[in-house]
């Protein structure tokens, strides 16, 4: 801890505190998440934070890095926390930005939504599923960009080509994780999980994004889980052809018919016409980043 500056600005979560920190002898910015071990054991996080430490440790190897994903410095302990340093993100998050325009409009939405199509193709190539996407884990760079970030529900699977899939089927685990009006149907009943539940997140969020509102949500939790198990919304009136047969290729109960899925391959569509994919990274960013939240320590 000796080796940081930490600034005034924090990020209060349930069991941890994100600070902006800055590096004494090379003045470089990073974000430091403290956690809490007492905390941690109160409310069986264990996991977790194994989860978040394994999958940012992979997405941080030299050769598995990628600019839309945050990357992880060195952890440490002491008696009482855990300690993460990552990158850190200047430009908030995509649910801040939605807040101030109250919703997107197609570009802004196609900017974030094939930044995110790109994010995911690289995290489930190195069989990251992430479980838990929504505009709240999405952040945004000193530029505007997308940093994916929240690892806690994740799900790692072996790097290795031969997978004995009975074995997973008899090891799996039919526990609920992720946030409810995000997650695909196969989650939400414990069923075995593929990248396709990430997919199912990305229609759930353009479609917030285009709308301002979820796709699913009631004040009921159980009506609301009744209508993402039978992907029941509303499609409004407004969407164009391009836009309303994208969320209906991405929203789909089966995860083998869902766009983006092993079994229905990539995420070509014409909703993002005029996306030029190999310079992605170098594009324009449509969001103006305020960074006098971080100027003073």
């Amino acid at each position: 801890l000796v080796d940081f500056n930490f600034s005034k600005f924090k990020f209060n979560c349930s069991f941890s505190t994100v600070y902006k920190v800055k590096e004494r002898t090379t003045e470089r910015e990073f974000a430091i998440k403290v956690c809490i071990k007492q905390q941690i054991l109160r409310e069986r996080k264990i996991e977790q934070i194994y989860r978040e430490k394994e999958a940012l440790a992979r997405l941080s190897k030299p050769e598995n890095r990628h600019a839309f994903f945050l990357q992880i410095y060195c952890t440490f302990q002491d008696s009482d926390s855990l300690y993460i340093v990552t990158t850190l993100a200047k430009g908030g998050d995509l649910l801040r930005q939605l807040k101030k325009r109250i919703k997107f409009d197609t570009d802004i939405t196609k900017f974030c939504a094939s930044e995110i199509v790109v994010a995911l193709g690289h995290m489930h190539r190195l069989k990251i599923i992430h479980r838990d996407l929504k505009p709240e884990n999405i952040l945004l760079s000193a530029i505007g960009h997308i940093l994916i970030s929240d690892f806690g529900s994740s799900k790692l699977q072996s790097q290795n080509r031969i997978v004995d899939f009975q074995q997973i089927l008899r090891r799996r685990k039919c526990s609920f994780v992720g946030t409810a009006q995000y997650v695909s149907p196969e989650v939400l009943c414990g069923q075995l999980v593929q990248q396709a539940c990430d997919y199912w997140a990305l229609g759930v969020i353009i479609y917030q994004f285009l709308t301002g509102r979820h796709a699913f949500y009631e004040a009921s939790e159980y009506i609301m889980y009744k209508k993402i198990c039978h992907a029941s919304y509303e499609m409004p009136a407004d969407f164009s052809l391009e836009t309303r047969h994208l969320i209906e290729q991405l929203i789909v109960v089966n995860p083998a018919e869902r766009l983006g899925s092993v079994e229905s391959g990539g995420v070509e569509h014409e909703f993002f016409k005029g996306i030029d994919w190999s310079n992605i990274e170098q594009c324009q960013s449509p969001f103006r980043i305020y960074l006098y939240f971080f100027i003073n320590f």
